[in-house]
């Protein structure tokens, strides 16, 4: 499945059309929050509280794909999409090189739009991984 199928979980296991914000406590002990895609302030705040330490993410399960916002202690939050056939994308500020991170409000305005969206949400280059 690779490292993004493990990040994202991987198609079948999970349910479609649903917000989960994912935070890892220790190497074995993970839980799960979930919203309706109707929940925006829910998922607005899961965003803005997204806590590195706790290596939490926030999902949007979509039949197009699963995209989440994930924080890490390295980078800024990023955006990454994996769609059902197993392609993996990364969300980049429109016209720059890799370097160039979304801001935060990027950030929640692609996954706001994900809530909504018939496809992947316009707005960022999306770049493929690996």
């Amino acid at each position: 499945m690779g490292w993004l199928g493990k990040l994202l979980g991987g198609p079948d296991s999970a349910r479609q059309d649903v917000a989960e914000l994912v935070t890892t406590y220790h190497l074995f002990r993970t839980t799960t929050e979930t919203a309706g895609l109707d929940d925006r302030e829910t998922v607005r705040r899961w965003l803005r509280e997204l806590d590195p330490d706790l290596q939490q993410q926030v999902h949007i399960r979509r039949p197009w794909g699963v995209i989440a916002a994930v924080s890490d202690r390295r980078d800024p939050v990023g955006v990454v999409m994996r769609e059902p056939d197993g392609r993996a994308w990364g969300a980049y500020v429109p016209g720059a090189d890799r370097r160039e991170h979304l801001t935060p409000e990027q950030v929640e305005a692609v996954m706001l739009a994900a809530l909504t969206s018939a496809a992947r949400p316009d707005g960022p280059d999306w770049r493929p991984i690996g």
